[in-house]
Protein backbone atom coordinates (compact mmCIF):
# COMPACT_ATOMS: atom_id res chain seq x y z
CA UNK A 1 0.00 0.00 0.00
CA UNK A 2 1.48 3.35 -1.02
CA UNK A 3 1.17 6.59 0.98
CA UNK A 4 -1.83 7.86 -1.01
CA UNK A 5 -3.72 4.60 -0.55
CA UNK A 6 -2.89 4.57 3.16
CA UNK A 7 -4.15 8.13 3.70
CA UNK A 8 -7.32 7.43 1.72
CA UNK A 9 -8.02 4.37 3.85
CA UNK A 10 -7.19 6.17 7.09
CA UNK A 11 -9.46 9.10 6.30
CA UNK A 12 -12.31 6.68 5.63
CA UNK A 13 -12.02 5.16 9.11
CA UNK A 14 -14.36 6.32 11.87
CA UNK A 15 -12.85 9.07 14.01
CA UNK A 16 -12.81 6.85 17.09
CA UNK A 17 -10.16 4.62 15.53
CA UNK A 18 -7.62 7.43 16.01
CA UNK A 19 -8.50 8.19 19.61
CA UNK A 20 -6.90 6.90 22.73
CA UNK A 21 -8.48 3.92 24.40
CA UNK A 22 -10.21 6.12 26.94
CA UNK A 23 -11.54 8.64 24.42
CA UNK A 24 -12.85 5.83 22.27
CA UNK A 25 -14.70 4.22 25.18
CA UNK A 26 -15.97 7.54 26.49
CA UNK A 27 -17.17 8.94 23.15
CA UNK A 28 -20.80 7.69 23.35
CA UNK A 29 -21.21 9.08 26.88
CA UNK A 30 -19.70 12.53 26.36
CA UNK A 31 -21.85 15.59 27.12
CA UNK A 32 -24.48 13.50 28.88
CA UNK A 33 -23.83 14.51 32.50
CA UNK A 34 -22.47 17.54 34.31
CA UNK A 35 -20.51 18.22 37.50
CA UNK A 36 -22.74 19.79 40.15
CA UNK A 37 -20.53 19.98 43.25
CA UNK A 38 -17.06 19.36 44.70
CA UNK A 39 -17.16 18.36 48.36
CA UNK A 40 -14.65 17.18 50.96
CA UNK A 41 -14.17 15.74 54.44
CA UNK A 42 -11.16 15.03 56.65
CA UNK A 43 -11.06 11.93 58.83
CA UNK A 44 -9.56 11.34 62.24
CA UNK A 45 -5.96 10.08 62.07
CA UNK A 46 -5.65 11.46 58.52
CA UNK A 47 -4.21 14.73 57.25
CA UNK A 48 -5.08 14.25 53.60
CA UNK A 49 -8.49 15.33 52.32
CA UNK A 50 -11.15 12.98 50.96
CA UNK A 51 -12.80 14.45 47.86
CA UNK A 52 -16.23 13.82 46.38
CA UNK A 53 -17.31 15.08 42.95
CA UNK A 54 -21.07 14.96 42.39
CA UNK A 55 -22.96 14.95 39.07
CA UNK A 56 -26.51 15.59 37.90
CA UNK A 57 -26.81 11.88 37.05
CA UNK A 58 -26.54 10.89 40.71
CA UNK A 59 -23.12 9.33 40.09
CA UNK A 60 -20.34 10.49 42.40
CA UNK A 61 -16.60 9.91 42.28
CA UNK A 62 -14.13 9.82 45.15
CA UNK A 63 -10.47 10.74 45.42
CA UNK A 64 -7.85 11.85 47.91
CA UNK A 65 -5.97 15.14 47.95
CA UNK A 66 -2.51 15.52 49.47
CA UNK A 67 -3.50 18.97 50.74
CA UNK A 68 -4.97 19.57 54.18
CA UNK A 69 -8.67 20.35 54.36
CA UNK A 70 -8.04 24.06 54.87
CA UNK A 71 -5.72 24.36 51.88
CA UNK A 72 -7.94 22.22 49.65
CA UNK A 73 -11.06 24.23 50.43
CA UNK A 74 -9.25 27.51 50.01
CA UNK A 75 -8.14 26.68 46.47
CA UNK A 76 -11.37 24.94 45.43
CA UNK A 77 -14.05 27.20 46.88
CA UNK A 78 -12.55 30.58 47.81
CA UNK A 79 -10.42 33.40 46.47
CA UNK A 80 -10.20 34.86 43.00
CA UNK A 81 -11.51 32.36 40.41
CA UNK A 82 -11.50 29.20 42.54
CA UNK A 83 -11.18 25.77 40.94
CA UNK A 84 -14.88 24.93 41.36
CA UNK A 85 -15.81 27.84 39.08
CA UNK A 86 -13.93 26.10 36.28
CA UNK A 87 -15.51 22.67 36.86
CA UNK A 88 -19.16 23.13 37.86
CA UNK A 89 -21.33 22.49 34.81
CA UNK A 90 -18.56 20.71 32.92
CA UNK A 91 -18.65 17.15 31.58
CA UNK A 92 -16.74 14.98 34.11
CA UNK A 93 -15.64 12.64 31.32
CA UNK A 94 -13.65 15.41 29.63
CA UNK A 95 -10.80 14.61 31.99
CA UNK A 96 -7.91 15.95 29.92
CA UNK A 97 -9.70 19.28 29.42
CA UNK A 98 -10.43 19.55 33.15
CA UNK A 99 -6.85 18.61 34.03
CA UNK A 100 -5.70 21.51 31.87
CA UNK A 101 -8.15 23.86 33.55
CA UNK A 102 -7.05 22.83 37.03
CA UNK A 103 -3.32 22.76 36.34
CA UNK A 104 -2.83 25.87 34.24
CA UNK A 105 -5.88 28.14 34.18
CA UNK A 106 -5.56 29.52 37.70
CA UNK A 107 -5.37 33.27 38.31
CA UNK A 108 -1.90 34.55 39.31
CA UNK A 109 -0.49 31.20 40.44
CA UNK A 110 -0.36 27.68 39.05
CA UNK A 111 -2.66 25.50 41.11
CA UNK A 112 -1.07 23.15 43.61
CA UNK A 113 -0.91 19.59 42.34
CA UNK A 114 -1.69 18.35 45.82
CA UNK A 115 -5.04 20.18 45.66
CA UNK A 116 -6.47 19.02 42.35
CA UNK A 117 -4.97 15.51 42.46
CA UNK A 118 -7.95 14.31 44.49
CA UNK A 119 -10.42 15.88 42.08
CA UNK A 120 -8.70 14.19 39.14
CA UNK A 121 -8.97 10.80 40.89
CA UNK A 122 -12.67 11.41 41.48
CA UNK A 123 -13.19 12.20 37.79
CA UNK A 124 -11.62 8.88 36.82
CA UNK A 125 -13.84 7.15 39.39
CA UNK A 126 -16.90 8.73 37.75
CA UNK A 127 -15.67 7.75 34.29
CA UNK A 128 -15.26 4.12 35.31
CA UNK A 129 -18.73 4.02 36.85
CA UNK A 130 -20.38 5.68 33.83
CA UNK A 131 -18.59 3.43 31.35
CA UNK A 132 -18.92 0.31 33.54
CA UNK A 133 -15.17 -0.32 33.49
CA UNK A 134 -12.45 -0.49 36.14
CA UNK A 135 -10.19 2.51 35.71
CA UNK A 136 -7.12 0.45 34.85
CA UNK A 137 -8.91 -0.66 31.68
CA UNK A 138 -9.73 2.92 30.74
CA UNK A 139 -6.00 3.62 31.10
CA UNK A 140 -5.03 0.82 28.72
CA UNK A 141 -4.30 -1.95 31.22
CA UNK A 142 -4.00 -4.27 32.85
CA UNK A 143 -0.33 -5.13 32.56
CA UNK A 144 -0.72 -7.21 35.73
CA UNK A 145 -3.51 -8.68 37.86
CA UNK A 146 -1.74 -8.22 41.21
CA UNK A 147 0.28 -5.35 42.62
CA UNK A 148 3.18 -5.82 45.03
CA UNK A 149 3.10 -3.69 48.18
CA UNK A 150 5.83 -2.83 50.66
CA UNK A 151 5.65 -2.23 54.39
CA UNK A 152 7.25 0.51 56.49
CA UNK A 153 8.87 -0.62 59.75
CA UNK A 154 12.20 -0.69 61.57
CA UNK A 155 13.66 -2.16 64.77
CA UNK A 156 13.44 -0.12 67.94
CA UNK A 157 17.24 -0.08 68.04
CA UNK A 158 19.02 -0.90 64.78
CA UNK A 159 22.37 -0.98 66.58
CA UNK A 160 21.23 -3.77 68.90
CA UNK A 161 21.24 -7.26 67.39
CA UNK A 162 18.57 -8.62 69.74
CA UNK A 163 16.26 -5.73 68.95
CA UNK A 164 16.75 -6.45 65.26
CA UNK A 165 16.13 -10.17 65.73
CA UNK A 166 12.92 -9.59 67.71
CA UNK A 167 11.69 -7.15 65.09
CA UNK A 168 12.50 -9.58 62.27
CA UNK A 169 10.36 -12.21 64.01
CA UNK A 170 7.36 -9.85 63.93
CA UNK A 171 7.91 -9.21 60.22
CA UNK A 172 7.96 -12.93 59.47
CA UNK A 173 4.82 -13.49 61.54
CA UNK A 174 2.78 -10.74 59.86
CA UNK A 175 -0.21 -12.31 58.08
CA UNK A 176 0.13 -9.91 55.15
CA UNK A 177 3.37 -11.68 54.20
CA UNK A 178 5.45 -8.55 53.67
CA UNK A 179 8.66 -9.26 51.76
CA UNK A 180 9.91 -5.69 51.18
CA UNK A 181 10.49 -3.42 54.17
CA UNK A 182 11.21 0.31 54.13
CA UNK A 183 12.94 1.72 57.17
CA UNK A 184 13.89 5.14 58.46
CA UNK A 185 17.36 5.30 59.99
CA UNK A 186 17.50 8.68 61.74
CA UNK A 187 17.58 6.91 65.11
CA UNK A 188 21.09 5.72 64.33
CA UNK A 189 22.27 9.34 64.25
CA UNK A 190 20.23 10.41 67.27
CA UNK A 191 17.90 12.96 65.68
CA UNK A 192 14.23 13.13 64.76
CA UNK A 193 13.39 12.68 61.09
CA UNK A 194 11.48 15.99 61.05
CA UNK A 195 14.65 17.94 61.83
CA UNK A 196 16.02 19.89 58.88
CA UNK A 197 19.03 21.70 60.35
CA UNK A 198 21.19 18.59 60.26
CA UNK A 199 24.95 19.17 59.89
CA UNK A 200 27.10 17.17 57.52
CA UNK A 201 27.68 13.71 58.97
CA UNK A 202 31.10 12.11 59.12
CA UNK A 203 32.99 8.78 59.15
CA UNK A 204 31.94 7.72 62.66
CA UNK A 205 28.28 8.22 61.75
CA UNK A 206 28.67 6.10 58.65
CA UNK A 207 30.36 3.30 60.60
CA UNK A 208 27.33 3.19 62.90
CA UNK A 209 24.96 3.21 59.95
CA UNK A 210 26.80 0.36 58.27
CA UNK A 211 26.57 -1.65 61.50
CA UNK A 212 22.85 -0.88 61.81
CA UNK A 213 21.99 -2.09 58.32
CA UNK A 214 24.25 -5.12 58.66
CA UNK A 215 22.29 -6.03 61.81
CA UNK A 216 19.00 -5.70 59.97
CA UNK A 217 20.22 -7.76 57.03
CA UNK A 218 21.55 -10.46 59.34
CA UNK A 219 18.22 -10.60 61.19
CA UNK A 220 16.06 -10.74 58.07
CA UNK A 221 18.28 -12.77 55.79
CA UNK A 222 18.35 -12.38 52.02
CA UNK A 223 14.71 -13.39 51.46
CA UNK A 224 13.59 -9.82 52.17
CA UNK A 225 14.27 -6.58 50.33
CA UNK A 226 15.27 -3.52 52.36
CA UNK A 227 14.64 0.11 51.41
CA UNK A 228 16.57 2.91 53.15
CA UNK A 229 14.25 5.85 53.75
CA UNK A 230 15.55 9.40 53.88
CA UNK A 231 13.29 12.41 54.39
CA UNK A 232 14.97 15.01 52.15
CA UNK A 233 17.09 16.17 55.09
CA UNK A 234 20.71 15.51 54.06
CA UNK A 235 23.34 17.37 52.06
CA UNK A 236 25.28 15.86 49.15
CA UNK A 237 28.41 14.56 50.96
CA UNK A 238 26.25 13.04 53.70
CA UNK A 239 23.99 11.36 51.12
CA UNK A 240 27.01 9.88 49.35
CA UNK A 241 28.36 8.62 52.68
CA UNK A 242 25.01 7.05 53.55
CA UNK A 243 24.82 5.29 50.19
CA UNK A 244 28.30 3.81 50.63
CA UNK A 245 27.58 2.75 54.21
CA UNK A 246 24.40 0.82 53.39
CA UNK A 247 25.65 -0.75 50.15
CA UNK A 248 27.08 -3.92 51.78
CA UNK A 249 23.58 -4.72 53.10
CA UNK A 250 22.22 -4.99 49.55
CA UNK A 251 19.45 -2.41 49.89
CA UNK A 252 16.90 -2.08 47.12
CA UNK A 253 17.41 1.69 46.93
CA UNK A 254 18.11 4.85 48.93
CA UNK A 255 15.01 7.03 48.97
CA UNK A 256 14.72 10.82 49.20
CA UNK A 257 18.06 11.70 50.85
CA UNK A 258 18.29 15.21 49.30
CA UNK A 259 15.75 18.07 49.19
CA UNK A 260 13.01 17.04 46.75
CA UNK A 261 13.31 19.51 43.87
CA UNK A 262 15.86 19.03 41.13
CA UNK A 263 19.43 20.20 41.51
CA UNK A 264 22.65 18.91 40.00
CA UNK A 265 23.42 17.37 43.38
CA UNK A 266 20.96 14.59 42.50
CA UNK A 267 22.96 13.77 39.40
CA UNK A 268 26.22 13.90 41.37
CA UNK A 269 24.75 11.58 44.02
CA UNK A 270 23.60 9.04 41.45
CA UNK A 271 27.03 9.05 39.81
CA UNK A 272 28.80 8.39 43.12
CA UNK A 273 26.30 6.05 44.76
CA UNK A 274 26.85 2.28 44.81
CA UNK A 275 23.09 1.77 45.44
CA UNK A 276 20.10 2.85 43.31
CA UNK A 277 18.73 6.33 44.06
CA UNK A 278 15.02 7.19 44.21
CA UNK A 279 13.07 10.44 44.52
CA UNK A 280 9.60 11.75 43.79
CA UNK A 281 7.10 11.67 46.65
CA UNK A 282 6.97 15.46 46.94
CA UNK A 283 7.63 16.32 43.30
CA UNK A 284 4.63 17.91 41.60
CA UNK A 285 3.48 17.51 38.02
CA UNK A 286 5.31 16.08 34.98
CA UNK A 287 7.48 19.18 34.66
CA UNK A 288 8.83 18.54 38.16
CA UNK A 289 10.01 15.05 37.17
CA UNK A 290 11.37 15.98 33.75
CA UNK A 291 14.82 17.29 34.83
CA UNK A 292 15.41 14.16 36.96
CA UNK A 293 14.70 12.03 33.90
CA UNK A 294 16.52 14.16 31.34
CA UNK A 295 19.65 14.32 33.48
CA UNK A 296 19.56 10.65 34.52
CA UNK A 297 19.66 11.89 38.11
CA UNK A 298 17.70 8.99 39.65
CA UNK A 299 17.38 5.26 39.06
CA UNK A 300 13.70 5.04 40.04
CA UNK A 301 10.92 7.57 40.58
CA UNK A 302 8.00 7.31 42.98
CA UNK A 303 5.28 9.90 42.47
CA UNK A 304 2.36 10.15 44.88
CA UNK A 305 -1.03 10.27 43.15
CA UNK A 306 -2.35 12.63 45.83
CA UNK A 307 0.46 15.07 45.14
CA UNK A 308 1.71 14.85 41.55
CA UNK A 309 -1.47 15.75 39.64
CA UNK A 310 -3.67 12.72 40.23
CA UNK A 311 -3.98 9.80 37.85
CA UNK A 312 -3.77 12.04 34.79
CA UNK A 313 -0.57 13.70 35.97
CA UNK A 314 0.94 10.37 37.02
CA UNK A 315 0.21 8.82 33.62
CA UNK A 316 2.04 11.69 31.93
CA UNK A 317 4.95 11.16 34.34
CA UNK A 318 5.05 7.44 33.53
CA UNK A 319 5.06 8.21 29.81
CA UNK A 320 8.04 10.52 30.30
CA UNK A 321 9.84 7.92 32.43
CA UNK A 322 9.32 5.27 29.76
CA UNK A 323 11.26 7.40 27.27
CA UNK A 324 14.30 7.17 29.56
CA UNK A 325 13.68 3.55 30.64
CA UNK A 326 13.36 4.59 34.28
CA UNK A 327 10.95 2.42 36.32
CA UNK A 328 8.11 3.77 38.44
CA UNK A 329 7.13 2.90 42.00
CA UNK A 330 4.46 4.74 44.01
CA UNK A 331 4.58 6.61 47.29
CA UNK A 332 1.37 6.26 49.32
CA UNK A 333 0.69 6.97 52.97
CA UNK A 334 -2.98 7.78 52.49
CA UNK A 335 -6.34 6.16 52.98
CA UNK A 336 -8.40 3.67 51.02
CA UNK A 337 -9.19 6.02 48.13
CA UNK A 338 -5.51 6.71 47.47
CA UNK A 339 -4.59 3.04 47.92
CA UNK A 340 -7.11 1.80 45.36
CA UNK A 341 -6.41 4.62 42.91
CA UNK A 342 -2.72 3.68 43.16
CA UNK A 343 -3.49 0.00 42.57
CA UNK A 344 -5.53 0.82 39.45
CA UNK A 345 -2.79 3.10 38.13
CA UNK A 346 -0.06 0.55 38.88
CA UNK A 347 -1.90 -2.04 36.81
CA UNK A 348 -1.99 0.29 33.81
CA UNK A 349 1.70 1.09 33.26
CA UNK A 350 4.42 -1.15 31.92
CA UNK A 351 7.52 -0.65 34.05
CA UNK A 352 5.93 -0.58 37.51
CA UNK A 353 7.89 -1.85 40.53
CA UNK A 354 6.09 -1.66 43.87
CA UNK A 355 3.55 0.35 45.89
CA UNK A 356 3.86 1.77 49.41
CA UNK A 357 0.84 1.49 51.70
CA UNK A 358 -0.52 2.57 55.08
CA UNK A 359 -2.43 -0.62 55.87
CA UNK A 360 -2.48 -1.51 59.58
CA UNK A 361 -0.86 1.82 60.51
CA UNK A 362 -3.70 3.05 62.72
CA UNK A 363 -5.13 5.36 60.05
CA UNK A 364 -8.09 3.15 59.17
CA UNK A 365 -6.97 2.69 55.56
CA UNK A 366 -8.09 -0.93 55.46
CA UNK A 367 -11.51 -0.07 56.98
CA UNK A 368 -12.70 2.73 54.67
CA UNK A 369 -13.94 0.63 51.75
CA UNK A 370 -16.96 -1.58 51.26
CA UNK A 371 -14.64 -4.33 50.07
CA UNK A 372 -12.04 -5.84 52.42
CA UNK A 373 -8.37 -5.12 51.82
CA UNK A 374 -6.76 -8.50 51.21
CA UNK A 375 -2.97 -8.70 50.99
CA UNK A 376 -1.42 -12.13 50.45
CA UNK A 377 2.36 -12.57 50.34
CA UNK A 378 2.71 -8.81 49.80
CA UNK A 379 0.33 -8.72 46.82
CA UNK A 380 -3.10 -7.13 46.40
CA UNK A 381 -5.50 -8.04 43.59
CA UNK A 382 -6.42 -5.38 41.03
CA UNK A 383 -10.17 -4.66 41.38
CA UNK A 384 -12.47 -5.54 38.50
CA UNK A 385 -15.49 -3.48 39.58
CA UNK A 386 -16.36 -0.26 37.70
CA UNK A 387 -14.55 2.89 38.80
CA UNK A 388 -11.77 3.07 41.38
CA UNK A 389 -13.32 1.86 44.61
CA UNK A 390 -16.46 1.73 46.77
CA UNK A 391 -16.18 3.81 49.93
CA UNK A 392 -17.93 2.75 53.16
CA UNK A 393 -19.98 5.87 53.83
CA UNK A 394 -21.03 4.70 57.30
CA UNK A 395 -17.40 4.30 58.38
CA UNK A 396 -16.46 7.67 56.93
CA UNK A 397 -19.32 9.43 58.70
CA UNK A 398 -18.45 7.82 62.03
CA UNK A 399 -14.78 8.76 61.75
CA UNK A 400 -14.78 12.38 60.64
CA UNK A 401 -12.44 14.77 62.38
CA UNK A 402 -14.27 16.83 65.04
CA UNK A 403 -15.85 19.92 63.49
CA UNK A 404 -16.14 18.43 60.01
CA UNK A 405 -19.46 18.72 58.14
CA UNK A 406 -20.64 15.57 56.36
CA UNK A 407 -19.56 16.08 52.76
CA UNK A 408 -19.56 19.81 53.23
CA UNK A 409 -18.28 22.32 50.73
Amino acid sequence: MNRRQFLKTALALPAGAWMSRYNLLAQPALNQIKITAIKSIVLKNQWKTLVKVETDAGISGFGESGATGEIFRGWVHKGNKPIEDKLIGEDPLAIEKLYYKMSTQVHNLVSQGSVFSGIDMALWDIAGKVLNQPVHRLLGGPFREKIKLYHGSQPEDMLDKKSCADWADTIRANPRGWSTIKMSFNQVFGFDRQERDIPMLGPNDFVKLRTAFNNVREALGMDYDIIAHGHSEFDLPTSVGIAKAIAPSKVLWLEDPLPPHYSDSWKALKQQSPVPIMNGEKVEMPKGFLPFLQNQAVDIIHPDLAWCGGITGARKIADLASLYRIPVALHNLGGYALLMASVQYAASIHDFVILENAIDKGQGTELMGEDPVVVTNSYIDVPKEPGLMRMDQDFLKANMRPGEIWWGA
